[in-house]
Formats: C-alpha cells, structure tokens, sequence
C-alpha cells in the first residue's frame, strides 16, 4: 500500500505495480504539483518514521490520455519513482487481474482516509471488507452515468464499510489482486443509495504495461497543473 502526501499531509492512496511504478487515481494530481509530492511504502502509522518505511518523490506521472474530470472515465494514472524500492516484508508488489471480479465477490479496501463523514483522517491505515455490485445494479443507483470500464462495491454488512475521503488512488484487492482504484462515491461515505465505484483495472492491463515497459521512452508524463488547490480526497 502506498501513501501519497504533499506538505507532510496524506493525500492518496496507491499500490507498487513495480518497483519504480505506483498505479494510483488520475484525480488525485488534477490539482497539484507531482514535483512537491512524496510516496511512502511499507507504511502502518504516517504519525512515526515506522523502519519500515521507504520515502520517495515521483519523477513522473503519466495520466491516461481519456481521463474525464467530470465524468470519472479513465480514472488512473502511473507514477515513476525516482529510485526502486526494495522488496520485503513490509513492501510488496501486487498483481493485475486478466478479467473482472464477479458479482458477490468479497473484497477488500485499505487506506489512510476518513473513517466516517467530517473526522480527521486516522493515522494508521484502515480495511474495510466490500462486496462487488454488479455494474447493471449499481448503474440504476447512479442514474446510467457509470461506465464498463468502472467498477462497484457495497459494504458486506450493515456497519456501511467502504472508502471515504482521501482513499482515492487505493486498490481494491479480490484474490491478491488488484481489481479497482478508488474514484469516487456519493455525497456521503458509505451511503448505499450511492454504491462506491472505482476504476475497472482489467480494462487498463494494456495501457499500464505499455507505458511500463516503454518508461522513458513512451508517452510524455503528463504536465504539472497551473493552479494549486485545497485537500482533496474522493470526488
């Protein structure tokens, strides 16, 4: 699980794809300078320098070409490390699925956002278990304005569990992979009129390996943003 802060404040969430790459939300630089930012690993408390942890700068971000601010489509983007992480027990790498998880699957998603609706962000990292929703179910909740290329949960019990503020970016982990990026949710955090919805990762396996591979050499990282705005989380 990877941290992403600006100005000592977590911000985002991600995952280590490899060890120079983090896959994280294209929304959560629309606003900010890739350059101030910082990405923590092997992190469990952001209060302690845990020995654990591995702190880098990102030397790059390469956004996909379709992210749609306002519509959510293509909510992903890859960041470039400036150094290689080292593997261990605290810091690993998680996979790509080939095919969506199925309806009913039970999930789980982690991060450093809010607990609840107006708290303060927590200072260890937080799981809640989802179920996956089928896209037809919780497009009807969203009004047709979901895409295939996104992705839904609803908590597996009454305690209304999912994402919140600030876990933008995270993965959604079925089987040891990672099957969503938090993207965004309703009004209120874990509201079930508005089931949560992240970015389908299966339908960006090609995108992601391709800018990967070429590093580099492939696509020009995206340019920093003009503006600088306030904390932002989940949209």
């Amino acid at each position: 699980m990877a941290s992403v802060s600006f100005q000592g404040q977590h911000h985002c969430g991600g995952f280590l794809l490899r060890t120079r790459w983090v896959v994280s939300a294209a929304h959560c630089f629309r606003d900010r300078d890739p350059q101030t930012g910082l990405v923590v690993l092997g992190a469990h408390d952001l209060r302690t320098a845990e020995a654990t942890q591995q702190v880098f700068s990102i030397s790059a971000v390469f956004t996909h070409p379709d992210y749609h601010l306002a519509t959510h489509t293509s909510d992903i983007c890859l960041l470039r490390l400036n150094s290689s992480a080292i593997l261990g027990p605290a810091v690993g790498l998680l996979g790509l699925p080939r095919r969506p998880p199925r309806a009913g699957a039970r999930c789980q998603v982690a991060g450093w956002g809010s607990v609840s609706d107006f708290e303060e962000l927590p200072p260890v990292l937080m799981e809640a278990e989802v179920r996956v929703l089928g896209l037809d179910i919780c497009n009807s909740s969203w009004k047709g304005r979901l895409s295939p290329a996104m992705l839904c949960t609803r908590s597996g019990d009454r305690r209304r569990r999912g994402f919140c503020s600030a876990d933008s970016g995270g993965p959604l982990v079925c089987r040891n992979r990672a099957h969503g990026v938090v993207s965004f949710s309703g009004l209120w955090c874990g509201d079930p009129k508005t089931p949560d919805v992240y970015t389908l990762v299966s339908a960006f396996v090609t995108w992601i390996w391709d800018v990967v591979r070429r590093g580099p050499h492939g696509p020009q990282p995206s340019p920093p943003p003009r503006t600088t705005g306030g904390p932002a989380g989940v949209a």
